[in-house]
């Protein structure tokens, strides 16, 4: 077995120029992979490293691949000496160094009896990746816990060619999340990963590629070229292990009655992917200084009743516009609540369709049939009233009237319950589906740069008729027991 060269006939990868051609390099094969390119034909590729972590990529071409091939197997010391050092540009480089090795018919591989079995791993922070500030043609390492994995899909690609895909959430340490997509054969391993004993998986997926998807950044594997690792032996992966899933299988979500809410907790529907699930958890005081537009967790509790408003209105059934004419409407919830954690207090609206997940019973049951506006809007039903003291997890929208304009009130795309276990606390045993929830009305899932002509449609009228002084506050000392109990 050959030994390591002296140390002064090694160059370091970092110093490795054009100029040089017989130069030695002491390297650990990272990775290799085989490419077919119209014009170039087939090749094989390598990521190799120096013991300093400055890693090239290697490239050696279909004529040469018997006598090197063997001898760079992954994983493996070597001493490589005569080769061609070449520019490496183009999109999905594996490695940030200027140029690359090419081998040739002179290049000697040699075996190295030195063990390191250090991966050089370059780990880039999830909200660095969000910045949307990395260079997209450089490939990255990232490290997280699988949440939210769906179904392995099959796509048709132009030219009839079949794919298989599927999608995920990586959270890291920090709770910071990232979207994913892998494609082939990598899918079923994790797919199968992911559904074996308790669910919980941390993924390495090395040299990635930073995308977009219709407009979402997104992470994904670049053909071959990228590496999937998982529940990887390494420091950086053991934190995981002490933290709970927090992914559907610890969180339930709360559906419209109006169109089966018998379909939570259904074992055919694990696994449905819920992109509420890849934005960010806050406290009320982060939500309440938010800065930019988006959406976001929020776990709290249900303080009180904002009795400024009313809890319903008469909706038109095909746009939700509120209407007079009793032959074209609907009721409607139209739910306005104080909600409090540990940090502070907010207001939150809830629309029909979410609200229907919440309250036990229709607007026209509460309202007994009647088609005649309320005058004392204090007479809260008591099935609002028990939502007081109880904790949800909801899903908000922070819109431009919030950031800009100080709006105080938030919009509630969904909600969830049990959240709080999931999140902050020990893994709820047991499993609980997620399922594809009811949208919320065109006014909330619709970006606000695209309501403004369309807002008198989505959103109900804020009449006198409405919008009423509060008289009295509901229940209140309901949520301040209710708080103590919570501790």
């Amino acid at each position: 077995m050959a030994l390591k060269p002296a140390t002064q006939e090694i160059t370091p990868i970092s110093e490795l120029k054009p100029r040089h051609t017989n130069k030695v390099v002491h390297v650990k094969v990272l990775h290799s992979w085989t490419q077919n390119i119209n014009q170039g034909g087939e090749t094989m590729e390598f990521v190799f490293s120096d013991e300093n972590g400055d890693k090239i990529h290697g490239s050696c071409k279909k004529t040469y691949f018997e006598s090197k091939e063997r001898l760079l197997p992954v994983g493996a010391w070597r001493n490589v000496r005569n080769f061609h050092v070449r520019p490496a540009g183009g999109a999905f480089r594996t490695t940030n160094h200027t140029y690359k090795i090419v081998f040739n018919q002179a290049t000697a591989v040699t075996r190295s009896n030195f063990i390191n079995d250090e991966l050089y791993l370059n780990l880039v922070d999830f909200q660095t990746v969000l910045t949307g500030t990395l260079d997209e043609n450089l490939l990255i390492d990232v490290l997280g816990q699988v949440l939210d994995c769906g179904d392995v899909e099959t796509i048709l690609c132009s030219g009839g060619n079949q794919r298989k895909k599927l999608e995920f959430i990586l959270r890291d340490m920090n709770d910071v999340r990232l979207p994913c997509c892998i494609w082939g054969k990598l899918t079923d391993i994790l797919h199968s990963a992911r559904n074996e004993d308790d669910g919980m998986v941390t993924l390495l997926l090395r040299f990635a590629k930073i995308g977009k998807f219709r407009g979402e950044l997104q992470i994904s594997n670049s053909y071959d070229a990228s590496q999937m690792i998982i529940n990887p032996t390494i420091p950086d992966a053991e934190a995981f292990k002490d933290m709970d899933t927090g992914d559907e299988k610890s969180l339930m979500l709360i559906e419209s009655k109006e169109e089966g809410s018998n379909q939570v907790g259904h074992p055919d529907r694990i696994g449905h992917r819920d992109k509420w699930l890849q934005y960010p958890t806050k406290k009320i005081h982060e939500l309440l200084g938010s800065t930019q537009v988006g959406r976001c967790l929020v776990t709290c509790y249900v303080y009180e009743i904002d009795m400024d408003w009313s809890w319903y209105y008469f909706g038109c059934d095909a746009c939700q516009k509120r209407v007079i004419k009793p032959e074209l409407r609907l009721r409607r919830f139209w739910l306005h609540l104080i909600v409090r954690d540990d940090t502070g207090v907010s207001k939150i609206m809830i629309l029909d369709k979410v609200a229907n997940g919440i309250v036990a019973k229709t607007p026209l049951k509460l309202l007994n049939g009647s088609w005649e506006e309320l005058e004392d809007t204090s007479l809260i039903p008591e099935a609002i009233t028990d939502l007081i003291g109880k904790s949800f997890t909801f899903g908000v929208y922070v819109e431009k009237d919030n950031v800009s304009y100080g709006a105080e009130i938030f919009k509630v795309g969904k909600i969830y319950k049990d959240r709080l276990d999931c999140l902050t606390g020990a893994l709820t045993p047991g499993s609980v589906n997620l399922t594809d929830s009811q949208e919320l009305n065109d006014y909330v899932s619709t970006p606000s740069s695209k309501r403004k002509e369309d807002e008198s449609i989505s959103h109900p009228d804020i009449s006198s008729t409405t919008k009423r002084p509060c008289l009295m506050k509901v229940k209140q000392e309901k949520a301040e027991d209710a708080a103590k109990k919570r501790g």
